[in-house]
């Protein structure tokens, strides 16, 4: 083992940079980003630097992927599953102004449109204990419609599910079961941080992008 590798994989190039640590110097690689698979991308640059994998130590991997989607709006078509009365918790967001004298100033659209946000019944109490069953039924039937429409990706975010996440993780298995090849996420997947809006946007931006990766 005697490389140790960075790559970034851009909108236009993958560059990669190799410590070979045998002879104590830096080889580089670069290529055009490939949208089809972005590891052969990475691939394509260590094979320029002339490196072997199989000797390779440690890779890291950074991407302005992510970033990009978010500037251009260019993520998967999302679905947001809401508790019951919080289907607009990710527009309204935490009710503050960013820029308070700027009366002019207007908030970026949500990444998940109200006509793509649902809520469905079921709730659990901040003790993580539940209070209405969660329905399934209900669930089933979004499922189906969300497969009508194209839907290429669902946020999960119930309210109080950092305290129990069990509805959560059972909206995902059947969206999973009933949608294969969606992406399916949920906040509590991704933190357990208890303020509903912060884990709602997490897991939005997350299907957001997440299908597209």
């Amino acid at each position: 083992m005697r490389y140790m590798v960075a790559a970034d994989t851009g909108g236009t190039f993958t560059d990669v940079a190799v410590y070979d640590a045998e002879a104590g110097r830096v080889r580089y690689g670069k290529t055009l980003t490939n949208y089809g698979d972005l590891v052969e991308g990475a691939l394509d640059g260590l094979r320029v630097a002339g490196v072997a994998l199989d000797q390779t130590l440690l890779f890291k991997h950074g991407t302005t992927h992510v970033i990009n989607t978010f500037i251009q709006r260019s993520g998967a078509k999302t679905a947001l599953l809401a508790t019951r009365g919080f289907r607009d918790t990710l527009e309204i967001g935490r009710g503050n102004r960013p820029v308070p004298f700027a009366l002019e100033y207007r908030r970026d659209a949500p990444l998940v449109p109200r006509t793509r946000r649902h809520e469905v019944a079921g709730r659990m109490d901040a003790q993580g204990r539940e209070i209405e069953a969660l329905d399934m039924a209900a669930l089933e039937s979004l499922a189906h419609a969300f497969r009508k429409e194209g839907i290429e990706a669902v946020a999960i975010s119930f309210i109080n599910a950092y305290a129990n996440p069990a509805h959560e993780e059972a909206a995902s298995a059947l969206l999973r079961r009933c949608l294969p090849g969606v992406y399916v996420t949920s906040g509590t997947q991704l933190t357990r941080e208890w303020f509903e809006y912060e884990r709602t946007s997490t897991a939005a931006a997350n299907a957001y992008v997440g299908a597209r990766m």
